[in-house]
């Protein structure tokens, strides 16, 4: 039995060491990308910032380096692609933001929108920056205070004698109504971002096609580092993409780099 537990002791003390060794690694091959890019060695530092992506082990702060790298190093799309992931993880990080306001600006495809009814306009932005786990802590939080200010007042009602429900009716009315309106666009806006995939498109100009094959016919053509809806894949060769929704072709699949995988 003793000999079992030192095992036991001696096996935990290892994988601890072994935790400890790998973030040392990790640690290390991040400065190692970030003295190369202070340094202007911008393919070396997104060989770096790349290396510590293949465990799966990665941050805003890793993508935004990575975006940053490749921007520096003259490719827009891949810039673009990782800021975006980093987006996806902190929707409202102001640097990650203002990269990508300043890559807009850079673009060669721009499409003027139809205005759009001021209510729908702000769910769609609340859609993209919504940060989903402090939805669910805000819900978690407001049920809590309305259950708890239903039972004071209820508590308050019955020493006092009184009979009057109108007051915790409305207060549970109120509350219920806004948890339920919360709870709605979180389960919607988990839904759409966890179905609509998005993409980037990485070379300086590719053609959309109308059929997955080299010979059909060019629909519309697309530049580097717009965003595109990925739909369907044909294995890792061809995607079905669509561009504001009204331009649907196919492409190449190495001309895109994903935001979500």
């Amino acid at each position: 039995m003793k000999s079992r537990g030192i095992k036991i002791i001696l096996l935990a003390l290892f994988t601890l060491s072994f935790a400890f060794s790998a973030d040392m690694d990790r640690e290390f091959i991040f400065k190692q990308g970030v003295s190369a890019y202070a340094a202007e060695d911008f393919e070396k530092a997104i060989s770096s910032f790349l290396d510590l992506t293949k465990d799966g082990k990665v941050s805003w702060e890793l993508y935004y380096n990575l975006g940053n790298a490749y921007y520096r190093n003259g490719e827009l799309g891949r810039a673009i692609q990782y800021w975006e992931k980093a987006k996806v993880l902190v929707p409202n990080q102001s640097d990650v933001n203002y990269n990508l306001a300043i890559a807009e600006q850079l673009l060669v495809d721009k499409v003027v929108l139809p205005d759009m009814f001021p209510l729908f306009r702000w769910y769609a932005e609340v859609q993209k920056q919504l940060p989903l786990d402090l939805a669910v802590m805000l819900i978690g939080l407001m049920l809590v205070i309305m259950l708890g200010l239903i039972g004071l007042t209820r508590i308050l009602q019955h020493r006092s004698g009184k009979t009057k429900k109108a007051s915790y009716i409305t207060l549970f009315a109120v509350f219920l109504t806004l948890i339920l309106t919360l709870t709605l666009i979180t389960v919607n806006t988990a839904q759409k971002r966890k179905h609509d995939k998005y993409a980037i498109i990485l070379p300086e100009e590719v053609s959309v096609l109308s059929e997955p094959t080299d010979d059909s016919v060019v629909l519309f053509i697309l530049h580097e580092g717009s965003k595109v809806k990925v739909n369907k894949n044909i294995e890792d060769s061809w995607s079905n993409i669509s561009y504001f929704d009204d331009k649907v072709g196919w492409i190449q699949s190495p001309y895109i780099g994903k935001i979500e995988e």
